[in-house]
């Protein structure tokens, strides 16, 4: 990430910024969808795989999510760049070092969305919220209709704290493996710089939000969930066209200004 000492890192972009990254993202992708798309199913699989590893399954696939945001974040800038995408690309985040490279941050990374993860369920469960015990009284047909508005009241303040809870969290996390990946962030400072970068877009992003959840919507009414080979890639082209617009956009943009001023 591209820094200049008179500006304010992350720029603030307009609302309507967040339809174009969308349109951005479904554009980077249309260079090789055949590739994404199959980069997407496998590097998926691989994670959803992990989780089925008792006892560690869990673990493993949360510490592994973010090495793959990372290698789409990469494979987009390849195609944004005009470079001809190859399957190394979706490996950026592990193919260089490991202790030197962005590896070791990036799996912090899905370490913190683990116990943040872990600590807001519990926080969750213990003001009443079991997701268990909703699910066998919404599936038993004799159920009492009364008493099962009764539940669902009980855990309504629970979820909406969750809620709560995970808005921080998700911020925090959403822009971190491109600004590690890319910016050679500290797990920390790119926590910190995603969360500020979230405050200030937040219209944009919530404008991208509900384009793209439209999308993922109609993408899974699509047999074996077909459609979300096509629409997760857009997604994290999307984000990467995000990242551009709030960073290193931005950030080319103000060096050019200083260019023509010299």
């Amino acid at each position: 990430m591209t820094s200049a000492s008179n500006q304010d890192i992350p720029r603030t972009v307009a609302a309507s910024q967040g339809w174009r990254w969308a349109v951005e993202g479904f554009r980077l992708y249309r260079k090789n969808p055949l590739l994404l798309s199959a980069a997407f199913g496998m590097l998926f699989g691989l994670v959803m795989a992990l989780n089925l590893i008792p006892g560690i399954g869990g673990t493993l696939s949360e510490l592994a999510s973010p090495l793959m945001v990372a290698g789409f974040m990469a494979a987009f800038r390849a195609l944004d760049n005009g470079e001809d995408l190859e399957l190394p690309h979706f490996l950026a985040g592990v193919k260089r070092p490991l202790l030197a490279g962005p590896a070791v941050p990036l799996m912090a990374m899905g370490a913190v969305q683990l116990l943040g993860t872990l600590a807001i369920g519990q926080v969750m469960h213990s003001m009443g919220f079991d997701p268990e015990v909703i699910m066998a009284a919404a599936q038993n047909e004799k159920a009492n209709p009364a008493e099962l508005q009764a539940l669902m009241n009980q855990s309504l303040p629970a979820v909406l704290t969750g809620l709560l809870l995970f808005t921080p969290l998700i911020m925090a996390t959403w822009y971190a493996p491109a600004l590690i990946l890319f910016g050679g962030a500290r797990l920390g400072t790119a926590l910190g710089v995603s969360l500020k970068a979230v405050l200030k877009n937040w219209a944009a992003l919530l404008v991208n939000g509900l384009v793209l959840g439209v999308m993922l919507f109609f993408a899974a009414l699509v047999p074996m969930l077909l459609g979300l080979l096509v629409a997760m890639p857009v997604l994290f082209g999307s984000l990467y066209a995000s990242y551009q617009a709030i960073f290193a956009v931005w950030a080319d943009e103000a060096d050019q200004a200083a260019d023509k001023l010299a």
